[in-house]
């Protein structure tokens, strides 16, 4: 606590002396889809790999074609009125509901809004009050949210962010199996049990920044990151829980470089009603990403996991500040047990409006072994390719995606089971863990304010069975794997996920994205013999502020 006590104070310090402003968008794939066509324009310079995204890029993509002042000329303190102004253009307000406070308040405005010329504070609901029924399991669910999104800036450089949550929820057969089984919600954090089918649960996220120019911005906080052009990351997904961070970037020429510090915590231990705190453990992580002409990037990724000496008096490791990239040196200079993996991201924009996009994940590899083709185990590597259609057969607003993803036996697993890429119980990459391939396909349609998106997932997983470690579980250690070679994908108990899903939203509120929606979903499960399949029919109001990932 006196390592963040100090960051913030410096923070604080800092904008005495320079103002500030409110820095980043929320991490969300509906708030992301009204300027992902415009982030990857040919020639705009932009990057769109490190998620969540400043706003000043959402704003600079979409003043990109129109605007003839160049972005270096902007001034910071422009991008949040700029950014709530642009995004409500497509939506066609009517001027009949804006004439009133009560229309304004609901379909266009902020809950509640303080502005003055040093400072700005909005205060908004959070919440999704969903019914659904599993029609092929006779059985219904509900999601009960309430909360409150508080953010704002002071000055021209100085911005705040933060929510909470509040949650009580029944879930589908297939969802509560696995909430039963870990005591998590995916990506939403420990449950208390409620009565015989519900759950109740809480969490809050925020953070502080500060843009010290268009150069450097820093932020401490407590949310997640992305990493990717794709649906999924095989390098850092939000796929699982909150954690405390500190985060630089660094923009010069064609380069956006990003140090990300965080404090992850293992929750397997034996006793779960135990009072004492979980294991900590701590990442750091560099992303440097590089604009090569016009019309591609590539980021190089790295990250190293460690956690406590056995005596428990290894906290923060001062060696991995190091703020340039290449760990593996520091790593080996201190004979280091720690765990440490490399990625690249790229990204080549056929045009304005098709792109493909890919990324390669190296937990390790010996390149004799890749070559021999015998399925040495230490051979841990992820592929993804996909590819990003905007505009399609000239139709405005009709969006293409489809991505594939492979990943080994046994990667993102460590030697001690606390080294391993994970935090809070999940993957920090790919919700299947590893000994998976997936292919995904979506459709995205908008005009003004209605949505419309199709998603088909089909993935064969290899799950340990019998308490054999086939490699799918991060959590295990790989000193107990189950062969030294022919290990393949979808090795030990294969199973066979299918996810369908339609979704339908009327927009009423761009600024905190609050929705009416109707979903209907199908997901099967084979495996071996069986098959077990749900049908679910769900809708409601919600906002839609974070991703919810519970298509696996």
């Amino acid at each position: 606590m006196k390592r963040y006590s100090f960051i913030i104070l410096l923070l604080l310090a800092a904008s005495g002396i320079l103002k500030g402003q409110n820095a980043f968008l929320p991490l969300s794939n509906q708030v992301e889809q009204y300027f992902t066509k415009e982030m990857n324009h040919v020639g705009n310079g932009l990057h769109s790999s490190f998620k969540p995204f400043l706003r000043r890029d959402a704003v600079d993509a979409m003043l990109f074609i129109t605007d003839t002042v160049p972005a270096s000329k902007r001034q910071i303190s422009d991008y949040g009125r700029q950014y709530d102004s642009l995004i409500s253009i497509p939506l066609n307000p009517s001027k009949k509901f804006n004439t009133t406070l009560v229309g304004r308040k609901l379909f266009s405005d902020h809950l509640l809004e303080v502005e003055d010329e040093d400072y700005r504070i909005y205060l908004d609901p959070v919440f999704d009050f969903t019914g659904g029924m599993d029609l092929e399991n006779d059985d219904s669910y509900y999601y009960n949210t309430r909360g409150v999104w508080v953010n704002g800036s002071i000055g021209k450089k100085f911005g705040f962010n933060a929510t909470f949550y509040e949650n009580l929820s029944s879930f589908p057969a297939y969802l509560d199996s696995t909430v039963r089984k870990t005591r998590i919600v995916p990506g939403q954090g420990r449950v208390k049990k409620f009565d015989d089918t519900s759950f109740d649960y809480a969490f809050s996220t925020g953070s502080i920044n500060f843009q010290l120019n268009r150069h450097f911005t820093f932020e401490f906080g407590q949310d997640r990151h992305f990493i990717g052009d794709g649906y999924r990351s095989l390098l850092l997904s939000d796929n699982a829980f909150h954690y405390p961070y500190f985060k630089i970037i660094t923009d010069v020429w064609k380069i956006r470089y990003v140090n990300l510090f965080m404090e992850l915590r293992d929750l397997t231990r034996d006793y779960l009603n135990d009072q004492s705190p979980f294991d900590k453990k701590y990442a750091s992580m560099h992303y440097l990403d590089i604009n090569i002409g016009k019309r591609a990037s590539i980021g190089i990724f790295e990250t190293v996991i460690w956690h406590a000496d056995s005596g428990g008096a290894r906290g923060f490791d001062m060696g991995y500040l190091n703020p340039f990239i290449f760990l593996r040196p520091v790593e080996f200079s201190i004979n280091s047990p720690d765990n440490v993996l490399m990625g690249i991201n790229a990204k080549f924009m056929i045009n304005s409006r098709n792109l493909l996009y890919g990324q390669l994940m190296l937990d390790e590899f010996l390149l004799e072994n890749v070559k021999s083709g015998k399925g040495w185990w230490a051979n841990k590597q992820g592929i993804q390719a996909g590819f990003k259609s905007f505009d399609v057969l000239g139709v405005k607003n009709l969006y293409l995606q489809g991505e594939m993803n492979y990943v080994r036996p046994y990667t993102y697993q460590h030697r001690d089971v606390l080294g391993s890429y994970s935090h809070h119980r999940a993957p920090l990459a790919h919700p299947l863990g590893a000994n998976f391939w997936e292919a995904v396909g979506i459709v995205r349609y908008n005009y003004k304010r209605w949505h419309l998106d199709a998603k088909i997932s089909l993935a064969e997983v290899g799950y340990d069975t019998a308490g054999r470690n086939y490699g799918q579980n991060v959590f295990l250690s790989y000193n107990d794997r189950e062969s030294e070679f022919g290990n393949e994908v979808g090795q030990g108990l294969k199973t066979t996920i299918m996810w369908v899903d339609l979704n339908i939203n009327f927009l009423i509120n761009p600024v905190y994205r609050m929705n009416l929606f109707a979903n209907i979903a199908m997901r099967s499960s084979k495996q071996r013999d069986e098959t077990i399949n749900a049908l679910l029919v769900q809708g409601g109001i919600r906002t839609s502020l974070f991703n919810r990932y519970y298509d696996f």
